[in-house]
Order: structure tokens, then C-alpha cells, then sequence
């Protein structure tokens, strides 16, 4: 077991768990705690000078974790307090996916062979054109509708087109003009895993 003791970085308070590892790693917990996993030798003095070398992304990260969550990009509605976001994610994502793939994959022309749910840490889905498997992160039901019917396309296109050349992007053109500015506001936002 990690042995616990705390620093405060510059008016930041952070948790130092010594483990027989090699390296030094800064983690920022959804919920708001701060730590840093060192070796059992390291000096505390490393640990703060990785959470000030990182600080901006610390901040960014606090920030999120005390916004109140978010259901389809709106307040989470008081029916649903108390109940695992996560799971409420995962059967939201999920219905949603089968909504907009029986909606789409008409249109497009390609059917995936499967859809599947999991939570990535950078990525918003992916497509294995091989096997026509689909896959979608399901910390999109935090976010605007809009958001998980681009991605729907983006990895129906896939099956279709591989790349992202200048082809699969005529194709989500087509498809779906106002792609390119749902793709950008995608990509202000990174994916949060929710602890309530």
C-alpha cells in the first residue's frame, strides 16, 4: 500500500503516494484531489515541481471537477441526482447510438457490424474498417446531442473511406455540413469521467 503524506505547492494542496515505482507521475482526480505517485526515495521537492511545471493543466482540470454535471450538454436534471452518472451515461450513449445509427446508416450506406460503449481518455470514437466494429466513448452524453451525431457519422464515413483525407472530408461535407464547426468545438473539450 502507498504510503500518504501531503504538500502544499503554492497554495495548492497535494496528496504524495510513495510506491516501488520508477517514475514520478502527477494525476488530478475527477473529483478535485490532486496527487502525485513518486518512489519511496524521490524528494517531495520533484513532486512540487511537476505540479508547477503542469499547473495550467491542474487548474483546468479543478475547474471542471466543480462544475455541476452535465446531461446532453444541459444541467443534470434533478430526477437523476444520486443515481451513478456513469451508468446514466452508458444507457443514455447507448440509446442515443442506436437512434442516430438506425437514422444513418441508410443514408451512408455502410451498417457497422457493431457498436460498442467505453470510456477513452482522449478519444471522442473509433472505427475498425476491418471488421467493421464501431466503438464511441460514452462521456459524450455530457455534451450536446449534435456532438455524438457527428461522431456517429465521422466513424460511419470510416467504414467507407479510410483516412482523413480530402475524400472523407467531401463525404462529411455532404453528409453533414456543419461538421467542421461541431468538430471544433469538440475539440475544446476533452473527455471527463464522472465520479458522481
Amino acid at each position: 500500500m502507498a504510503a500518504v503524506t501531503h504538500i502544499q505547492v503554492d497554495g495548492l494542496r497535494v496528496e504524495l503516494r510513495r510506491k516501488p515505482i520508477q517514475s514520478i507521475r502527477l494525476h488530478i482526480d475527477p473529483s478535485g484531489l490532486v496527487w502525485v505517485s513518486l518512489p519511496p526515495h524521490c524528494p517531495a521537492e520533484r513532486a512540487a515541481d511537476l505540479v508547477r511545471s503542469h499547473r495550467q493543466m491542474v487548474d483546468r482540470a479543478l475547474v471542471r471537477a466543480k462544475q455541476p454535471p452535465t446531461f446532453w450538454g444541459d444541467p443534470l436534471p434533478d430526477g437523476f441526482q444520486g443515481l451513478s452518472l456513469e451508468r446514466l451515461y452508458q444507457a443514455e450513449t447507448a440509446r442515443a447510438t442506436a437512434e442516430l445509427a438506425s437514422s444513418w446508416e441508410p443514408v451512408i450506406g455502410k451498417a457497422a457490424s457493431r457498436w460498442s460503449l467505453r470510456w477513452m481518455k482522449t478519444r471522442w470514437g473509433s472505427c475498425q474498417p476491418a471488421t467493421g466494429r464501431i466503438t464511441i466513448n460514452w462521456a459524450l452524453a455530457a455534451l450536446p446531442l449534435e456532438f455524438l451525431e457527428e461522431v456517429v457519422v465521422h466513424e460511419l464515413v470510416h467504414l467507407e473511406i479510410s483516412g482523413h483525407g480530402p475524400t472523407f472530408y467531401a463525404r462529411m461535407s455532404n453528409l453533414l455540413p456543419t461538421w467542421p464547426h461541431i468538430r471544433s468545438r469538440m475539440r475544446a473539450v476533452r473527455p471527463f469521467r464522472p465520479t458522481v
